[in-house]
């Protein structure tokens, strides 16, 4: 009874994740930038301001990557993006967006191509 009642109060306190526009099965594009972290970083921020779209700051991971959530206008998530070292001149980023949203599909596309041609 009482493992039942402790579920139970997990499962109310829990609520409801807001995924936004992400939803449950997002797309994955992973890119790779000649940059240090940081660098890479910076320039998704100004990447993202050209789109209209923010950069915002998640909890990093403990082996020092980092997370984003690309927000709207709206202030609604439309994509998530993990940032992180590959090498020592080298930075991945995974994006993950909504499939079949085509404004964000291009607006990431941009955002790539910006910082490829910046950092070279």
């Amino acid at each position: 009874m009482k493992n039942l009642l402790l579920v139970l109060m997990i499962l109310t306190s829990s609520g409801c994740v807001d995924l936004g526009r992400v939803g449950m099965h997002p797309e994955l594009k992973t890119a790779y930038f000649d940059g240090r972290q940081h660098e890479v970083t910076n320039c998704l921020y100004s990447a993202a301001l050209i789109q209209h779209l923010s950069l915002m700051r998640g909890d990093p991971y403990p082996d020092g990557s980092e997370r984003y959530n690309l927000q709207d206008a709206n202030y609604e998530d439309v994509a998530w993006i993990d940032v992180s070292a590959f090498n020592n001149k080298q930075t991945s980023v995974n994006f993950f967006y909504a499939p079949h949203a085509p404004d964000v599909t291009a607006a990431l596309s941009a955002m790539v191509s910006q910082c490829k041609k910046s950092l070279y």
